[in-house]
């Protein structure tokens, strides 16, 4: 089993980002998919943004839909996916941001959010989401809302 939390407010919706112009960006909608892609439970029309577009058996069903805006801002929610008894040995927990790019809402993992993907001139909009530490693996995601505990953090590098 998992518990999926959901929180509001965790960051500002002011924040604009923009992707790089030469990654290619879609919507996965594995509803009708063999395998699902995630276990969060997102409301009906909201799926995972994804870089790139996948095939083989894992992928059989899954309609991968291009965007072409690179523009996006993100909504304030924010959902964590932790795996409960056995499979927290085996499974990390996970957790995502909702966007709103192209009008249409959508979920990316924290450290996609990372120079990689980024169009340089939005690299200062993505430091206000990170709180840097003193650990050699980069960066922490904090939630200013404080039903969100420290634990909640995700780490990523």
């Amino acid at each position: 089993s998992r518990t999926i939390t959901d929180y509001e407010n965790c960051v500002s919706e002011e924040l604009h980002f923009e992707f790089k112009n030469e990654l290619n960006l879609y919507i996965v909608d594995d509803s009708k998919g063999k395998y699902k892609y995630s276990s969060m439970n997102f409301p009906k029309g909201e799926y995972y943004l994804s870089f790139k577009k996948e095939n083989g058996v894992y992928y059989s069903g899954w309609k991968f839909i291009p965007i072409k805006s690179k523009s996006f801002y993100l909504t304030g929610k924010y959902k964590i996916d932790k795996p409960n008894f056995i499979l927290s040995y085996v499974l990390d927990s996970s957790s995502s941001l909702q966007i709103d790019i192209n009008n249409t809402k959508t979920w990316i993992s924290p450290y996609e959010l990372s120079k990689e993907t980024l169009k340089k001139s939005y690299m200062n909009n993505r430091e206000k989401l990170y709180k840097n530490t003193k650990n050699k693996y980069g960066f922490k995601f904090k939630c200013p809302n404080e039903d969100v505990k420290e634990n909640d953090w995700h780490i990523f590098w």
